[in-house]
């Protein structure tokens, strides 16, 4: 944290003074409040450098988080509450403590609802869907909508979508205006000004409306359940393990129901859909019939299901399992997805989904770190975004969270038991350095890479659990201890790029000829340029598939990198005279004959699989270029590993590809598009 004296008058927040000022202790941004520290820090600083300094700045900002007052002032104020609660109160007094005003939630949507369908140039629906619909909404959730056109003109979800954003940057009734078009549901995001609640808009997938109803009338079916689910999801964001850009909290709910499911008190969604007539949406079915739901067991308090519920998550083993409540069970991911004719079902979804929509879809994504399959949407990983970070620090939650069921002294006084959960943990946690502590590493000759195999020995629980399908094997796996990870490998390679004098003298005089809008600095245009140039070397050049996995345009995007051919080593990185300004055109025509003579080589072949990020500063003077390996690819990022190769080369190219000739080949006019 930075000493409030030290930060210039003009960067803090308004209204605020500086002794009340938190400060990033990545780059210094101010904040009102710690825990929008905390949120910027985990969000914005989560891919720097290595894993070992991602899990230092996560405990950092839990320190800080336990430190302040904030946090304090509110651990006091549960546990007065507490202090005020008879016995067997203590969950409702918790619930009734974070839940949101579901008045307040309700009104506000009405009126975002008429502001949108009383808009004649529109002519929309408005539907919701996340908390609003489940009745699992926090204090501080946000108003998810579904906007379906009523107007045949309007109904390509991309014009949708402009006249939609064109229209909330007039209203005086939205602020904060922004728009994520790259992502794999493309949304508008805004404010309400009235009630400052924030709400995310998508006019492209209707799914997510099918899903929140049916989390929506299974909870209203059972109280205990709906009280296990909201308490989970308070638990969840009180430890940062439901967060944005990790595991959310339909993610959770998910883990939840194959808990339910395993433990025989919950049946499959396969079951489900026996006794109704299907519901096909673009080639999925959301049918279901509750008839078959059984109540759960008088016996059993909420304050079990919740231990049972985290014994049930330690017990998996991530890395090599599928968990379906669509299946009902946890079951081996390469034995039903990799495997023709092992999981029927979704071979007969994509094959739906390809007849609905004109196009195959995506495939699950079992490369992931955690498999976790929606319960409808059978080829969508709802834990896509979970890194190998995040999971070690979820699952180090979870671990310790089942061993508080264990703890005697907690068992016999529920009262310390969740205060416990939801503040004692994490300040053990920090107190402790329960996550690492690492010693330093011995450097191996040539920056080599430990072997996939020593990687998975570091990774791995101290004892293999089998598959997950019956209830008595729950309570015996809690008990296994977990090895924590002291000394992961480096898995990423960064390289940072600097605007020179002459790259900005060579694109003035470009921006300056070109009718575009003069607002922005020469550095913005520097980096769209740049950006478009390192692209099109990955695509043109290296012939590599890019799926973009995550973006804040202009400043960061995220691919995941596929290739099976060699095409960056032996390439001839000189011009022959004569040949000024063609040095993207020559490596273009190098790839085409390697193309030819390389494809089908054994000795050529690669199978390249990653990720590739570039992430800007605010004021765009910078710009880093990191690549990292996907789970079960580490051995690519040693020091002759297909990975690392490829960044070299891709870092050579660049530094000998003129910046004059990056600006002949970029397209200027894109500016305008983006601009608009």
């Amino acid at each position: 944290m930075l000493a409030p004296d030290r930060v210039p008058a003009e960067t803090r927040a308004p209204g605020a003074s500086a002794a009340d000022m938190v400060f990033c202790t990545v780059c210094a941004a101010p904040f009102q409040t710690v825990t929008d520290c905390l949120a910027h820090e985990l969000q914005k600083h989560k891919n720097t450098k290595n894993t070992q300094k991602k899990f230092r700045q996560k405990l950092s900002a839990l320190t800080k988080q336990f430190a302040s007052d904030q946090t304090q002032s509110e651990r006091s104020k549960l546990q007065e509450a507490l202090d005020k609660t008879s016995d067997g109160q203590y969950l409702e007094t918790i619930l009734n403590l974070y839940k949101a005003d579901s008045i307040r939630l309700n009104r506000t949507f009405s009126h975002v609802r008429n502001c949108f369908e009383r808009e004649e140039a529109l002519q929309v629906k408005v539907f919701p869907f996340g908390s609003l619909v489940t009745g699992l909404a926090l204090d501080d959730s946000d108003i998810d909508l579904y906007l379906e056109s009523t107007n045949d003109q309007l109904s390509c979800p991309k014009r949708l979508f402009n006249k939609v954003l064109r229209l909330l940057h007039r209203s005086i009734c939205f602020t904060d205006v922004t728009n994520i078009r790259h992502a794999r549901v493309p949304i508008i995001r805004c404010k309400h000004q009235l009630t400052g609640l924030h709400i995310d808009i998508n006019m492209s997938n209707p799914n997510s409306t099918y899903n929140s109803r049916f989390i929506r009338e299974l909870m209203n079916r059972e109280d205990k359940l709906h009280k296990l689910a909201l308490f989970l999801k308070i638990w969840g964001k009180k430890l940062k393990v439901v967060r944005m850009g990790g595991m959310n909290s339909y993610c959770l709910l998910s883990l939840l129901l194959v808990n339910l499911q395993v433990r025989h008190l919950l049946p499959s969604i396969k079951e489900l859909q026996t006794r109704t007539e299907p519901i096909n949406v673009n080639g999925v079915n959301y049918a279901y019939s509750l008839e078959l739901v059984p109540p759960l067991p008088a016996q059993m308090s909420t304050l079990e299901l919740i231990g049972d519920f985290f014994a049930f998550c330690t017990s998996i083993d991530f890395e090599t399992t599928l968990l379906s409540p669509f299946l009902g069970c946890a079951v081996d991911k390469v034995a039903t997805l990799a495997t023709p004719g092992g999981y029927p079902q979704y071979e007969e979804q994509l094959a739906a989904i390809q007849d609905a929509v004109g196009e195959a879809p995506e495939k699950f994504h079992m490369d992931r770190t955690v498999c976790v399959q929606d319960p409808f949407e059978l080829q969508r990983n709802v834990a896509r975004n979970i890194s190998q970070t995040d999971f070690l620090y979820i699952r180090q939650c979870m671990v310790m969270a089942a061993q508080a069921f264990k703890n005697p002294e907690l068992l016999a006084d529920p009262k310390k038991l969740y205060d416990y959960l939801l503040f004692g943990l994490a300040e053990k946690m920090v107190a402790e350095k329960s996550l690492h502590r690492p010693t330093a590493a011995k450097k191996s000759k040539g920056n080599a890479i430990p072997t996939e195999q020593q990687i998975e020995k570091v990774l791995v629980p101290t004892e293999q659990h089998p598959e997950m399908t019956e209830t008595e094997n729950v309570e015996d796996q809690s008990r296994v201890s977990w090895d924590v990870p002291t000394c992961l490998p480096e898995t990423k390679r960064t390289h940072l790029i600097f605007p020179s004098k002459n790259d900005l003298k060579s694109l003035r005089s470009v921006v300056l000829s070109e009718y575009i809008e003069h607002n922005r600095t020469i550095y913005y245009y520097w980096l769209l340029c740049y950006v478009d140039t390192i692209k099109n070397v990955l695509t043109e050049i290296f012939s590599l598939d890019l799926e973009l996995e995550e973006s804040n345009e202009p400043c960061y995007y995220k691919w995941l990198i596929r290739g099976t051919v060699d095409t960056w080593t032996g390439r001839v990185g000189k011009l022959l005279p004569g040949q000024p300004g063609q040095y993207f055109d020559i490596h273009k025509q190098q790839t085409v004959e390697m193309l030819k003579t390389r494809s089908g080589n054994p000795q050529q072949s690669v199978s390249l699989m990653g990720y590739f990020a570039m992430r800007a500063t605010e004021d765009y003077k910078k710009l880093e270029l990191c690549v990292e390996a996907c789970p079960g690819h580490y051995n690519e990022m040693q020091r002759l590993g297909s990975i690392t190769k490829l960044f070299k080369a891709l870092k050579d190219l660049l530094s000998k590809y003129t910046f004059q000739e990056k600006l002949l080949k970029w397209d200027i006019n894109s500016v305008r598009s983006v601009a608009t």
